[in-house]
């Protein structure tokens, strides 16, 4: 005996979409265990389509690259989409924790994002298979990112402390350092006298210049670990290491009377070719019968004049007698030998 069992159209939707809707809710589930796949029915049988779609099989870390730039790669997928499939990567960015969206699609394992401003961002990845319909995986582990526009701020210092414009006696100690609050610094670069740039990695370089010179120049700049470049400055060290010549022709006077009481004395001036002619230090003695060797001990009584040619002792009492002699200061501090001594001379 045949039975014949007729189920109408209307029976048959009904029952292709409590079908649909239970592959819906199993989509659900696996979204939660990383991943998740959305069917369409595109044939007369109302066939559904499904495919376990896995995340990529890691994302690497971030690299900053110059203008705010964030480079972001990752391995593929595990998952082999097969033929008429088409595999492709949603690249998705937001806070640190979340939540993600959508910045970009493609099917390289790479992808450059320029954020919107500097700062940090967190990104992940899904793969993504199209072809008969849209099955996409769940987010690949978080990875952060910075973007970085800004350039270090760089400064040098001179001996441990600001350069000056003025003039060095010694080969300086110069010092070099770049700050970059974002991703921190790459590196320090410097020319000194246009003999080449020299690159040293990390915050900060130091370096020796050396050498007699109007006009050393030191050019520098810093990179951060982006590639952020700052603009080239420069700083001018001058080193004068020659003493200036001694002054001539000391001669020492008792002075006119009144007050104060003096010892007038007049010289020749000293000479210096480089940084120039600063002064003077004069010594002389308190109440001597007859000069001493010139030193500081000997002399114990001191002024620092400036570039003159002529000076009044001060004496305390009328008619002692003092001795004095001269020390030639340039620019850069370099000092000359003792002058000839004159004297003693009675005061007045």
């Amino acid at each position: 005996m045949r039975i014949d069992i007729g189920i109408s159209g209307d029976r048959l939707l009904v029952i292709a979409f409590a079908f649909m809707a239970t592959l819906a809710l199993a989509g659900t589930a696996s979204r939660q265990t990383a991943a998740s796949f959305t069917g369409t029915t595109v044939n007369p049988a109302n066939n559904v389509a499904t495919m376990l779609v896995q995340v990529p099989a890691s994302q690497n870390n971030a690299a900053s690259a110059a203008a705010g730039v964030v480079t972001l790669s990752w391995t593929a997928t595990p998952t082999a989409p097969g033929a008429g499939h088409t595999l492709t990567y949603n690249v998705l960015r937001g806070p640190v924790g979340g939540p993600y969206s959508l910045i970009g699609n493609t099917a390289a394992l790479t992808f450059n994002d320029t954020p919107p401003s500097d700062g940090t961002y967190q990104y992940v990845i899904q793969a993504k298979v199209t072809g008969g319909g849209t099955f996409t995986s769940g987010n690949s582990a978080a990875k952060n990112g910075v973007s970085d526009r800004v350039a270090p701020a760089m400064s040098i210092t001179c001996n441990s402390a600001a350069c000056s414009a003025g003039w060095y006696n010694a080969a300086v100690s110069v010092r070099v350092s770049g700050v970059d609050s974002d991703t921190g610094m790459g590196s320090v670069t410097r020319n000194v006298d246009a003999t080449g740039q020299t690159s040293t990695a990390g915050a900060s370089a130091t370096f020796n210049v050396t050498g007699q010179s109007a006009g050393h120049t030191v050019a520098y700049f810093g990179v951060d670990a982006a590639g952020n470049a700052s603009s080239t400055s420069n700083q001018t060290v001058k080193i004068d290491l020659t003493a200036p010549t001694v002054a001539t022709a000391l001669a020492s006077a008792t002075g006119l009377g009144g007050v104060p009481i003096t010892v007038d004395l007049t010289w020749t001036a000293g000479t210096d070719a480089l940084s120039g002619l600063q002064g003077y230090e004069v010594r002389w003695t308190d109440n001597v019968a007859a000069c001493p060797a010139a030193s500081s001990t000997n002399y114990p009584n001191s002024a620092t004049v400036g570039a003159v040619t002529a000076y009044s002792l001060a004496s305390p009492v009328s008619g002692d007698k003092h001795c004095a002699y001269l020390v030639t200061i340039d620019n850069a501090g370099n000092r000359s030998a003792a002058s000839a001594v004159t004297g003693p001379t009675k005061s007045k």
